[in-house]
């Protein structure tokens, strides 16, 4: 029987899994149709309905169902933004490596972002799309989310200053990640400039910076394939820590101070 209750509880899914949506790698993507998103999102809030725990006390005012249903959008938001954040870690790794190797002139438009962004980093970005969908990684998403309803039931309270603290080390934690991962190029783009500085002095002849131009970036894309193999296991490895994370940030919400 359809009821007052289950079409509120219906449309806080709906708002958790919509923000989801929004945010998530490969579903926030522009490339799919915003109907199928809505549809999607539709009928997955309508298997959920009956499975998710429900309060006792569900808000019965209508400025606090909107206040419940804006903070359930919210949240999934922040699951979204959460399993995103290694697009943007390999991302800023690649912009480093390509500003170092002297690629950043040669960036390209995305059309999924509506921005540029360097080749390295595009080439980045895809190795992450790929590997999420061989793991599953969508499936992850809609598991962490139907966690997320058990850990924090529809119209629960929600601390999202501790929640976004944990985010923001999440994030700190990534971009050191992205370091690291574009500290072989960094190094050894370092290395060749430190020799050209060596030679502008034995040769002052030499056009150091117009040689500069031909050989940093081949060598940084040699660099690059004979790490490819590091990242790639760095990439799933990030994976399984943002999976593990995500954990300790439904916690962090879930505690509300008294």
């Amino acid at each position: 029987m359809i009821t007052f209750k289950v079409i509120l509880v219906f449309f806080m899914i709906f708002a958790r899994l919509l923000g989801l949506i929004l945010t998530a790698p490969v579903f926030s993507r522009r490339e799919i149709f915003p109907m199928a998103k809505v549809l999607l999102v539709f009928w997955t809030a309508g298997l959920l309905i009956y499975v998710v725990p429900v309060p006792p006390n569900l808000p019965t005012n209508p400025l606090t169902i909107v206040l419940a249903v804006i903070c359930e959008a919210l949240l999934g938001v922040m699951i979204g933004f959460v399993t995103d954040l290694l697009v943007s870690g390999l991302e800023f790794a690649g912009t480093l490596m390509d500003t170092q190797a002297g690629l950043s002139v040669a960036s390209l438009l995305d059309p999924s972002t509506g921005r540029t962004i360097t080749i390295i980093s595009l080439l980045l970005k895809w190795s992450a799309f790929t590997m999420f969908l061989l793991i599953d990684g969508h499936h992850l998403v809609l598991a962490s989310i139907v966690q997320s309803f058990k850990i924090l039931p529809v119209a629960s309270p929600i601390n999202f200053s501790q929640g976004a603290l944990e985010i923001v080390k999440l994030g700190s934690y990534l971009f050191f990640l992205g370091v690291q991962l574009s500290a072989p190029i960094l190094l050894v783009v370092f290395i060749v400039d430190f020799g050209f500085g060596i030679l502008n002095r034995v040769a002052e002849q030499i056009n150091v910076f117009q040689l500069g131009f031909q050989i940093k970036p081949s060598v940084s894309l040699v660099v690059f394939l004979a790490a490819t193999p590091l990242i790639v296991n760095s990439i799933y490895k990030i994976m399984e820590f943002i999976t593990e994370h995500l954990m300790k940030i439904f916690h962090a919400l879930q505690s509300v101070p008294q």
